[in-house]
């Protein structure tokens, strides 16, 4: 491939993927958590667009080869590919342009030992539920402060005093959103109806 066929092609995938605010918006969906696979009604949610223009930004963004679209039913799923030549500069831009919250979800979401993760509603606390006893230590969050607890600590929590978890499940915000982990169903048991955060899928 020659440079300036080369340059023509960076040159339209930058028009694609800039062209408009609301294809930014989809974008940053994806940008925030990029392990994650996503239907178009999680966009709608996340983006607060109409589905139609959900569905068209997402068909740009597929024709570029920025998002894998697959089938399930007749429901279609999307994912970003972190392979994808920009990626690493398009989530950096976004994550430059997030607000502290928005920040921290982006570390979270490629934390592999982390489960979940809630926000109580006053001076920025984070309740972080990791997979084993290795906990993620987010360093440069400093607006936040942080307390871990193992997934077996939490359910057995959840469990045996679920008002001292109040705080981040009844009056606080899921931050990932991840709501197909078995671990929400004893959270809807123990009689909590967790809202997601703002721009949450």
């Amino acid at each position: 491939m020659t440079t300036k066929s080369s340059h023509h092609i960076s040159s339209k995938t930058l028009a694609v993927i800039f062209a408009s605010s609301a294809r930014v918006a989809v974008l940053r969906v994806f940008m925030l958590d990029p392990l994650r696979t996503y239907y178009q009604r999680q966009l709608e949610s996340a983006t607060g667009m109409a589905i139609r223009g959900v569905q068209r930004e997402l068909e740009r963004l597929s024709s570029i080869e920025l998002l894998y679209r697959h089938m399930e039913g007749n429901r279609a799923y999307y994912k970003v590919d972190m392979d994808f030549p920009l990626f690493p500069e398009l989530r950096s831009m976004v994550l430059k342009t997030c607000d502290d919250l928005d920040r921290l979800r982006g570390y979270l979401a490629l934390e592999d030992s982390l489960r979940l993760a809630f926000r109580a509603p006053r001076k920025n606390r984070v309740l972080l539920v990791s997979w084993g006893e290795c906990v993620p230590s987010p360093e440069g969050h400093d607006a936040f402060s942080f307390e871990s607890l193992s997934s077996a600590a939490f359910e057995r929590t959840l469990s045996e005093d679920p008002s001292s978890l109040e705080t981040y499940l009844a009056q606080g915000e899921d931050l990932l959103g991840r709501r197909d982990d078995i671990i929400w169903r004893n959270i809807e048991s123990a009689g909590f109806d967790v809202k997601k955060g703002e721009g949450v899928p």
